[in-house]
């Protein structure tokens, strides 16, 4: 005989599969929910730019200002430190090792127009003037003092002026042997006009005293023993350095050696002043060593 379901029962089978169906979808529901929030957020994270290094930026160039530097005052002799000079000065008396003299620092002497035209090696180096018999050290305008012949005048500036002034430190070596009458010394004047005068020093024959002399230069072909005299002393350099100073002022000429006036003369009559005028040195058979050089417009007396 067939068994008739109790509806009931029926309906308590269903229902416990409903519940658990529904939990089940609940639960995948909020996994994926999870899930994209999970991508969400890490997606927006990985989006930000990676930080890197970064180039450092170029700074912006400043203004370069030169300035001239000031040439510090002159030491008197005393004070002056002559352990960097290019030879040593052992062999001299302290009191003999002179400064290099401003235009004030010799008798009779007037201050400078408009400074110096030319300055060695501080304005100009040594380098950029010597020729021929002349070349440049490190720190000195050297002439080995090997040519005995007559070697015309090494110029160094154009002076404005007809009135000027030569300074230079010197310092002779020795005089080449095998001859004799050799010289050396600072000069200028008018070459068109040929009227150049220096001075300088004298090495005379047969062992005679050495002597300042004041000359006519306009021409070297015989040598400075044989140009005109103006006036000339004895006088004898010695060893070390030494400051000597040629003047051309008006129609006077003057030597100075370490501020002391040692020649003096006349030319008669006074250089054109609108010529202006060159001014140099020379040395014939002489090795001497100039380690500071200076040339000077004068104001009129």
């Amino acid at each position: 005989m067939a068994r008739v379901r109790n509806p009931g029962e029926a309906d308590g089978g269903w229902r416990p599969l409903a519940l658990a169906a529904a939990a089940a979808g609940a639960v995948v529901l909020l996994l994926a929910v999870s899930v994209a929030v999970i991508w969400l957020v890490g997606g927006a994270a990985t989006s930000a730019p990676a930080v890197g290094v970064q180039p450092q930026p170029t700074p912006t160039p400043r203004a370069l200002a030169f300035l001239r530097e000031t040439p510090a005052a002159v030491q008197p002799p005393d004070a002056v430190d002559t352990a960097g000079d290019l030879a040593s000065n052992e062999d001299v008396p302290a009191a003999t090792a002179p400064a290099l003299m401003s235009a004030t620092g010799v008798e009779g002497a007037d201050a400078p127009v408009n400074g110096a035209v030319f300055s060695a090696p501080e304005g100009s180096p040594f380098s950029a003037v010597a020729s021929g018999s002349w070349e440049a050290t490190a720190n000195a305008l050297r002439n080995d003092g090997t040519s005995a012949d007559a070697e015309p005048l090494l110029t160094l500036a154009s002076v404005p002026r007809a009135s000027f002034a030569i300074e230079a430190e010197i310092k002779v070596n020795g005089v080449l042997d095998a001859f004799c009458n050799q010289s050396f010394g600072l000069a200028g004047g008018d070459t068109t006009a040929g009227r150049v005068y220096g001075g300088g020093v004298l090495f005379p024959c047969e062992g005679d005293a050495a002597h300042a002399r004041l000359t006519d230069v306009s021409t070297w072909q015989d040598g400075y023993h044989a140009d005109p005299l103006i006036a000339e002393n004895a006088f004898d350099p010695g060893p070390g350095w030494r400051t000597y100073r040629f003047e051309v002022r008006e129609d006077a000429v003057r030597l100075f050696v370490d501020g002391v006036g040692v020649v003096s003369g006349s030319l008669g009559a006074p250089l054109d002043d609108a010529a202006g005028a060159e001014a140099g040195i020379w040395s014939q058979g002489v090795d001497l060593s100039i380690r500071s050089i200076e040339i000077y417009p004068l104001p009129a007396e």
